[in-house]
């Protein structure tokens, strides 16, 4: 478990728990709404939001830190207001290669 948590904080020093969480909430649930994330994780959707800004390829949006590109948000088809997360191939790198040093593989 350790050598998984080393790798999220060799990405970015900064992640918190709750971001992890979300990543591997979303690896586990690919096209899942910010809605769903914010019960599933047990947070609020605006923090949601933040991480999700974080995560993604534009980054804060106050400018500071960098841009992770782990996640993509887009608007559902059909429903403009639900904004559904998906891991970029970036994100998908990062946890098939956290999957390997925590389990061996499996998820």
């Amino acid at each position: 478990m350790r050598g998984g948590l080393r790798l999220f904080r060799a990405i970015s020093p900064q992640i918190r728990a709750s971001q992890i969480d979300m990543l591997l909430t979303v690896a586990m649930s690919p096209g899942i709404s910010q809605t769903e994330l914010a019960i599933e994780c047990d947070v609020t959707l605006s923090a949601v939001s933040r991480a999700v800004d974080v995560m993604s390829m534009a980054g804060r949006r106050d400018g500071k830190g960098q841009a992770l590109g782990l996640l993509t948000a887009t608007r559902m088809q059909g429903d403009d207001r639900t904004i559904c997360v998906q891991l970029t191939p970036k994100g998908i790198q990062l946890i098939d290669l956290y999957k390997q040093v925590t389990y061996g593989g499996a998820l």
